[in-house]
């Protein structure tokens, strides 16, 4: 059973869009809590539950503590704690993999085997229909060729040549730079595995790679790179223990970058320095060294993928899509040995034992299914609204939306329909004031929008509650460096 959670679960990442967005992480996730729930449940039954590794679970679990630490204390929860739930189910594989046999091992990479050629057919489709640099089933061709570089090894190790060779066309279409060196340095440091050809293949792609990274030394895409690098590392400055949040990179960024849209991204584009930004020094000291023990151990057959996605990991942001990195999370876990304990559940304890499993599995399926059943609703009003419907045939739905899961965006459209009601002579008063509140929650669960903050200071000089007005932007500038001028 264990063995097919595992496998599902690295499948629908790869295959669900990364499972980077709300519509596919969630059923992921709940297949992955409703999983574990039934295993744990099962092993209590019958009185033996498998114990994995006690220094993987370990690791695993203090970096899921430090990460939901800096999710609770960022500045955007509500984007923090998804982004923090995708990260643990990338984290629970490393203990996970200590639980699975050989022979599981091999169904796992079965199962990974067959979403591999399932990618490869879709770019090919996606070619065949005029797509030059196909991104499979993911939203970017540089996603994809992170996935490609973590899925050659098991394409090695299940003696699959043909899916080797259209994973390595596949990775020639997205014609990723980085991709490429980062295939080149895993060539060459594994010349005993690969051989004396493979690494002089790897030599040649690593210079042919680094002549085409010079050619764009001076192109947009390069200077974007350090002034995102750049933002990332004055992040992680500002606050060095717990970072901004999972997955705060983003709504942080206009804040260190002189709020220029040209440079707006979701993430860092290099690994290290988004994990320092978003999750503090300890998390990053804490897990590149454990990474770093997994690779001093590892065979290199084991070990090539992990180098091959690191280093694109450098110059890319493949590791910030959750189903990479739940595929990369694996990949590494594949070095731990399996564990051969088990904890015995005595008669006694069975029935609360099963009881504490249901509540917390239950609580984190509620918790999973009532952001996902929000973000649905977020996602209808915004397409009634875009398609002429009356806002405020929108504004109850946006309100059942928070009344599931607080969100700021949710409170910023509904502030937009008051502020349309109140243009409309519907009872100006009352809307502009309901406007007020909503984007006061709003800037409140996102202090890093500036056109918020000067939204709300607009409704409260509305209003002529002039001091409120003044406020607003001296409370703005204090995350948005675009509103300092003229604050009090």
């Amino acid at each position: 059973m264990l063995a097919a959670l595992v496998g599902v679960q690295i499948a629908a990442g790869l295959i669900l869009r990364g499972a980077g967005d709300s519509a596919a992480q969630a059923p992921a996730l709940l297949w992955l809590i409703g999983g574990v729930g039934a295993w744990l449940a099962g092993g209590t039954i019958r009185g033996r539950v498998p114990r994995p590794s006690s220094t993987a679970a370990a690791w695993a679990a203090t970096l899921a503590a430090l990460s939901l630490w800096s999710a609770l204390s960022s500045l955007v929860p509500a984007y923090a704690l998804p982004a923090w739930a995708a990260s643990a189910a990338g984290l629970w594989l490393f203990p996970a993999a200590t639980l699975l046999d050989a022979d599981a091992r091999v169904r796992v990479e079965q199962v990974v085997r067959v979403a591999g050629w399932l990618l490869v057919f879709l770019a090919l489709y996606q070619r065949l229909h005029g797509d030059l640099r196909p991104a499979a089933s993911f939203p970017n061709q540089n996603v994809f060729a992170g996935a490609v570089l973590l899925l050659l090894p098991f394409a090695a190790r299940r003696g699959d040549p043909a899916l080797a060779v259209g994973l390595v066309v596949c990775l020639w279409w997205t014609r990723s730079v980085g991709a490429w060196l980062g295939l080149s340095v895993a060539l060459v440091l594994s010349r005993r595995a690969v051989g004396t050809a493979g690494f002089w293949v790897g030599a040649a792609a690593g210079f042919a790679g680094l002549v085409a990274a010079y050619a764009k030394l001076e192109s947009p895409e390069t200077l974007h790179r350090w002034a995102w690098w750049t933002a990332a590392a004055r992040m992680s400055g500002d606050a060095p223990w717990l970072g901004l949040g999972p997955g705060a990179f983003s709504y942080a960024l206009p804040s260190y970058v002189a709020a220029k849209p040209e440079l707006y991204s979701l993430f860092a584009h290099q690994h290290l320095l988004e994990t320092a930004a978003e999750r503090g020094w300890p998390y990053l000291i804490l897990w590149t060294a454990g990474l770093g023990a997994l690779l001093f151990r590892a065979r290199p057959s084991l070990r090539f993928g992990m180098i091959a996605a690191l280093v694109h990991g450098l110059v890319d942001y493949p590791l910030s899509v959750p189903g990479v990195f739940w595929l990369f999370c694996l990949s590494a876990a594949w070095t731990l040995p399996e564990s051969e304990r088990a904890l015995t559940v005595r008669v006694e304890r069975k029935a609360p034992a099963l009881a504490a499993i249901i509540v917390v599995a239950a609580a984190c399926a509620v918790w999973v299914e009532r952001g996902w059943r929000a973000a649905r609703l977020r996602a209808s009003a915004i397409e009634r609204l875009a398609t002429g419907a009356a806002p405020a045939d929108a504004e109850p739905i946006l309100a059942a939306s928070e009344t599931l899961r607080p969100h700021p965006e949710a409170a910023r459209l509904r502030a937009e329909i008051a502020l349309l009601r109140a243009s409309a002579g519907d009872d100006p008063s009352r809307r502009l004031t309901e406007a007020a509140a909503d984007l006061e929650r709003s800037v409140a669960q996102d202090p890093y929008r500036a056109s918020s903050w000067g939204l709300l200071e607009a409704v409260y000089r509305r209003l002529g509650r002039a001091a409120a007005a003044t406020d607003a932007r001296r409370r703005g500038a204090l995350t948005c460096p675009s509103l300092r001028a003229g604050a009090a």
